[in-house]
């Protein structure tokens, strides 16, 4: 199955897409906010994505915040307007992580396709250990 990961943010979004066997995530492109949901359609229909996995950014105490609210936003919409697999996944690491790894690899610009990546590949890794052999069960982690 492919699924797509979504970092939202303020500014800007990153994506992520994972091959249809769910082995490897990749960087995608980070696009401003305001055009997130008519990037996420595009994706969705030329890649063949099954699901989306958006990063939920939850306040160190595990609440969420306005940021967690904006990416519930972002989620509605595409849970109205596509035909797809919806699932939050707690993102409080990934930009962080992100950050670094562009650091290391003397990236410049903006790290949230990166963060995308990292989600993406944090979701699917829970997914083989969860179910292994099938993929694994979407769970969504803020349950």
């Amino acid at each position: 199955m492919r699924w797509l990961g979504v970092d939202p943010g303020e500014a800007r979004v990153g994506l992520a897409i994972c091959d249809p066997e769910e082995r490897v995530a990749v960087p995608l492109e980070v696009v401003p906010a305001s055009a997130a949901y008519p990037a996420i359609r595009a994706i969705v229909e030329r890649e063949g994505v099954e699901g989306v996995v958006i990063g939920l950014p939850l306040l160190p105490s595990g609440d969420e915040g306005d940021a967690a609210a904006m990416a519930r936003r972002l989620g509605a919409r595409i849970a109205r307007g596509l035909d797809v697999e919806l699932v939050y996944e707690d993102e409080r690491l990934t930009s962080v992580a992100a950050e670094q790894q562009a650091r290391d690899a003397r990236r410049a610009g903006p790290s949230d396709d990166l963060a995308a990546t990292i989600l993406l590949e944090q979701f699917l890794e829970r997914r083989r250990t969860t179910n292994p052999g099938a993929g694994g069960a979407a769970v969504d982690a803020t349950a």
